[in-house]
């Protein structure tokens, strides 16, 4: 989904919700929502939110999300969702932990921000099992800010995963991040072709030239 569709599904979400927290229906794709905005005093503000979409059986549970960070990022005034005591029959807080060396995403030099909620109690995932983090959820209130424009990177969000909840797996997707020289460098390298690669592709289009040329000369 493009920043616009991204954008317009966040506008619908918080339309409709009745707390700004939790969905009123069983809509929503599971997706990280993302804008960057300038201000006067030439920064940035970038504004996150996470939707935890709906499955009827076997729903996921959200327990974090993570954007990349680098240390030229220049993210200052990081705020979170306030405590949510209303949508569900426990509290629901959220954190963010700076990971300097965590490599999720395999970028140069790149550690994560990691967005972690947590309810207490242990929401219940069915009438026997208790699973960590939230399912079926939309949250907003996310944001900090750079001295960086923005430019598209990936995001990630951790979900654990029915029936028994020891389970995890990993979604990616592409909000707006700040583009520090860092973070450039690091996507531009992720985005080049390998030379292993490179080479086997020269060598498979030398390949089909070569047929290319017995065919016509039969």
């Amino acid at each position: 989904m493009n920043f616009h569709g991204r954008l317009a599904l966040g506008v619908a979400l918080t339309a409709i919700l009745a707390t700004g927290t939790a969905l009123a229906s069983c809509s929503a794709a599971t997706d990280v929502l993302g804008m960057a905005v300038p201000t006067d005093s030439g920064t940035w503000t970038y504004s996150l939110s996470v939707a935890n979409g709906c499955a009827f059986n076997n729903q996921p549970f959200l327990t974090d999300f993570y954007i990349p960070y680098f240390v030229d990022d220049d993210i200052t005034n990081i705020m979170l969702p306030p405590p949510d005591t209303t949508t569900t029959t426990s509290t629901v807080t959220w954190t963010d932990t700076i990971e300097p060396d965590n490599d999720l995403f395999g970028l140069a030099d790149a550690g994560v921000i990691d967005f972690e909620v947590t309810a207490t109690p242990e929401l219940e995932a069915s009438a026997t099992v208790d699973a960590p983090g939230v399912g079926y959820y939309f949250a907003s209130g996310f944001s900090f800010t750079s001295t960086f424009a923005p430019v598209d990177g990936p995001y990630a969000i951790l979900q654990y995963l029915p029936p028994d909840y020891d389970t995890t797996t990993t979604l990616f997707g592409d909000p707006s991040i700040p583009g520090s020289p860092d973070t450039i460098a690091a996507l531009n390298t992720a985005a080049a072709p390998e030379p292993a690669a490179a080479g086997l592709l020269v060598a498979g289009l030398c390949v089909m030239i070569v047929n290319l040329k017995r065919r016509v000369q039969h």
